[in-house]
């Protein structure tokens, strides 16, 4: 039985190895928001080369987000193009992540995202105007996922002691594809 082990480890540490680099390209972007909650709201990709795309958002918060709970859902396109779910369904209170209370690890990647392309800082309350500049998938962060086109669902919603409202959804459409290379020949 661990002979079996052993030989499942390392075909898994040479398929490792001998894999293309992998890349998460965003094709695009759509922002739905609470209009009661959300303001002025902009939601853009700016293709920088065949391998990146970077994502900037802008929104001014009319009300602010106390208890912030995320749903984060994958869906895969199939042959048909319909997007279907796709293993990732998973929902999570932020403060909860943010205070180390909560490690799930979705709910780990989507704050460290934060933390390094918005404005969020380490409190829980957001409130004002809320920024993403320059935001991309890291392959460091995310599971190898199969070649293929994905969407990424996040439902913000605010929670309180009587009610949950929605706030946003944020979908985000991915190219999970190898990394390409240039052709050309480096100038001397």
């Amino acid at each position: 039985m661990s002979f079996a082990w052993l030989v499942l480890l390392s075909s898994c540490f040479l398929c490792q190895m001998t894999t293309t680099d992998l890349v998460y390209r965003m094709n695009k972007i759509e922002c739905v928001v609470n209009k009661a909650r959300v303001t002025n709201v902009t939601c853009k990709v700016k293709p920088i080369n065949w391998n990146l795309a970077l994502v900037n958002m802008d929104c001014f918060l009319i009300v602010p987000i106390m208890s912030p709970d995320i749903r984060v859902q994958v869906f895969a396109k199939d042959y048909s193009n319909q997007f279907q779910p796709f293993l990732i369904d998973v929902s999570f209170n932020l403060c909860e992540v943010v205070g180390r209370k909560n490690f799930v690890p979705y709910g780990v990647i989507v704050w460290k995202l934060f933390q390094r392309f918005t404005n969020a800082n380490n409190s829980c309350t957001f409130s004002g105007h809320l920024h993403a500049r320059n935001g991309y998938l890291d392959t460091s962060l995310l599971p190898p996922f199969p070649l293929g086109v994905y969407q990424v669902s996040l439902t913000f919603t605010d929670t309180n002691s009587t009610n949950r409202e929605n706030i946003a959804n944020l979908k985000f459409f991915i190219e999970a594809m190898d990394r390409r290379k240039s052709k050309k020949l480096p100038k001397s």
